[in-house]
């Protein structure tokens, strides 16, 4: 029994194009992090993709747990930034997504953060969840595509390979605009720590409202501008624990009718006098 192979030599001999290629960085990312993009990463290299099929990267690079690779390191949950197996896989589909669209392959599925992410701007990113975010691509070409992922020097770069068909003198680019903004404040929490603690227990992210437009020039002339996709980030305040506990009750409730008000300088004015011996 002969079993055909997919494609044939001659298919594979046509993949001479750099059809799109982006890169990242993530020099600011823990050793568990980085260790994850570089696992998820490894993970889709290599892969060849025959027309008309569909490219998972959940399937791909999944599951995210410890017996696939992956480390604790932080990810988005619930408007918190929190420890889980896999964080950071979101940063290479994302790195592989504009380079997918750059080749301009077919997207048929594909899911914002739930708040912004500092790597890429608004509307360019593709988040990883579980099994409901996930990015989905079809080779919509005539050959297959062949996908190159590595990490080099706190970078993630993606390159598409095929048989690239489109004028020379017609160039593809992404604009991210964003449409509105909401800044969320500052939350300050009560805590049974030493009067006089404060610790930020969380950073602030802006809520977003913004889109992707597909900008295509030939000859350096604007041929047509048309919105790719739209996303909308969640707000979510920057958060403060503050040290309520004090042997003198008029101390406590000194800092609790400050906290009440959630004027910054109120609180921090009520908080200095007993920073000093807090922090001893």
């Amino acid at each position: 029994e002969v079993v055909e192979p997919r494609g044939s030599e001659e298919d594979l001999e046509q993949i001479t194009d750099m059809m799109g290629s982006y890169t990242t960085n993530y020099k600011d990312s823990g050793q568990n992090r980085c260790d994850n993009i570089s696992n998820a990463t490894s993970k889709i290299n290599g892969t060849l993709l025959y027309p008309g099929e569909e490219f998972s990267v959940y399937e791909a690079i999944g599951p995210l747990d410890a017996a696939n690779g992956y480390e604790l390191a932080g990810a988005y949950e619930n408007g918190q930034t929190v420890e889980s197996y896999g964080g950071g896989v979101c940063q290479v589909s994302t790195t592989l997504y504009n380079a997918v669209i750059l080749a301009e392959l077919e997207i048929t599925q594909r899911s914002n953060h739930s708040m912004i992410v500092s790597y890429v701007k608004p509307s360019m990113d593709a988040a990883i969840a579980g099994d409901y975010k996930d990015l989905r691509f079809v080779n919509n070409q005539d050959i297959p595509i062949y996908i190159e992922g590595y990490t080099e020097g706190k970078n993630v770069t993606f390159k598409i390979y095929g048989h690239d068909t489109r004028p020379s003198n017609r160039v593809v680019t992404y604009e991210s605009e964003v449409v509105s903004e909401q800044d969320p404040g500052t939350q300050y929490v009560a805590t049974g720590d030493p009067a006089g603690y404060m610790k930020t227990a969380q950073g602030k992210h802006i809520g977003y409202v913004a889109r992707l437009w597909k900008v295509v020039t030939v000859d350096g002339v604007e041929e047509s501008r048309e919105i790719f996709n739209k996303s909308t980030y969640k707000a979510s305040p920057k958060i403060v624990n503050v040290g309520t506990a004090s042997a003198d009750p008029n101390v406590s409730a000194v800092i609790g009718a400050a906290l009440a008000t959630g004027d910054e300088a109120t609180i921090n004015a009520a908080v200095a006098p007993y920073a000093a011996s807090a922090a001893a």
